[in-house]
């Protein structure tokens, strides 16, 4: 059975037992990053075995809601140019090449978050890139993850949003929009 890995990020309520509720709920096979004296945002990081990686995510978003959480986005790890050519069996000099358009096709995903030294880009992004390419054998396993964290995070955060609007307005889009 495959392995997933993701992130979820969510908002929980201030609590010591929020840990152990969340344990309890299914995410023994995350890590979890929250104050929870204070409650408030906090990042799970999953490695979830499923069938799919569909069944992956949706079974923690309904896990968090059961511990009592607010599932706020669904994203893929974020990765340094030293990851990436590890994970795709190539060397950091051909993952730099890659980002700076030195070789390859050209349009390799911008970093997520821009640093001097080290910046930090979307594995989903990378992924699918190097899929395209066929510049790596990726497993099926991360580009199917990046496909499902990129429609999930749309799905949750609409949820979110919609919530803004009056029942009426919510309906109306739905309809036009399904």
């Amino acid at each position: 059975m495959p392995v997933y890995a993701f992130e979820l990020g969510f908002i929980a309520p201030a609590g010591d037992d929020v840990i152990d509720a969340l344990y309890e709920a299914g995410w023994d096979d995350a890590t979890v990053s929250l104050d929870p004296g204070t409650g408030g945002p906090g990042i799970a990081s999953f490695d979830r075995e499923a069938d799919t990686a569909v069944q992956a995510v949706a079974s923690a978003i309904a896990q968090g809601r059961t511990a009592g959480v607010e599932v706020t986005t669904v994203s893929e790890d974020l990765v340094t140019l030293a990851e990436i050519a590890e994970r795709a069996g190539r060397t950091f000099a051909t993952a730099d090449h890659w980002a700076v358009g030195r070789r390859g096709p050209g349009g390799f995903p911008a970093p997520r978050i821009r640093r001097p030294r080290v910046s930090l880009y979307s594995w989903a992004e990378v992924v699918r890139w190097l899929n395209e390419h066929r510049l790596a054998e990726m497993s099926c396993a991360d580009v199917e993850i990046a496909r499902v964290c990129e429609v999930a995070d749309s799905l949750v955060r609409a949820s979110r949003l919609q919530r803004q609007l009056a029942v009426e307005d919510r309906r109306l889009l739905a309809r036009v929009v399904a």
